[in-house]
């Protein structure tokens, strides 16, 4: 069994850590921050193997909707992840059950600087995310989440942004059967409110 050389945890140094849940399993190490009112539940969580080479990043949001009789969960996540297994290399991944859709983002090739620069990235893109949950809700989410240094890594943003606007000009945003995304499915999902930050390029 492989030995994981390095562990990334980034979401602590960022995260209000007032907020902040760590949980040490036998196989794995979580943080992660949940925020819930009224059927409305928002987490992100860095989970880092430590028996294998495998590291998370994600943010989800979940709504539960009442329509007449009917009542769905709707969630959406997105996540900055490798493992050794499925889809090995370092991406972007998200998930929208509404539309039935995964979406992933080769973000190869990226050293280990590079694939930090992503995940910090990533971080900064979370507050645009977290703030399309903001109404109705009384808390400042951003401060429920993030410490103020979340503020300096706009760089690693625009970074972010790069690599995947050169992923689409790779054809490496992939749909869930691996085929390149034409440039009107890209149009389509840009008008998905949660993709957006990731394509506002």
């Amino acid at each position: 069994m492989s030995t994981k050389k390095t562990h990334i945890y980034l979401l602590p140094s960022y995260a209000n850590l007032e907020n902040l849940e760590e949980n040490r399993y036998e196989r794995l190490h979580e943080s992660k921050i949940k925020f819930q009112q009224e059927g409305r539940k928002l987490e992100i969580s860095e989970v880092n193997s430590l028996v294998e080479e495998r590291y998370c990043l994600s943010i989800m949001s979940a709504k539960y909707i009442l329509e007449g009789m009917m009542s769905k969960n709707e969630i959406k996540e997105a996540m900055i992840h490798h493992h050794p297994f499925g889809h090995p290399w370092k991406h972007l991944q998200f998930k929208l059950t509404s539309k039935n859709e995964v979406i992933r983002i080769n973000l190869e090739p990226v050293d280990e600087d590079d694939y930090l620069k992503c995940i910090k990235g990533f971080l900064h893109i979370s507050q645009e995310l977290i703030m399309l949950e903001q109404q109705g809700v009384k808390e400042d989410l951003i401060s429920y989440f993030f410490n103020d240094k979340i503020n300096e890594l706009l760089p690693f943003k625009i970074y972010l942004l790069n690599k995947i606007k050169s992923a689409y000009k790779d054809g490496k945003i992939l749909d869930a059967s691996d085929k390149s995304l034409s440039s009107k499915q890209l149009e389509s999902l840009r008008s998905e409110i949660m993709l957006l930050p990731f394509l506002d390029w």
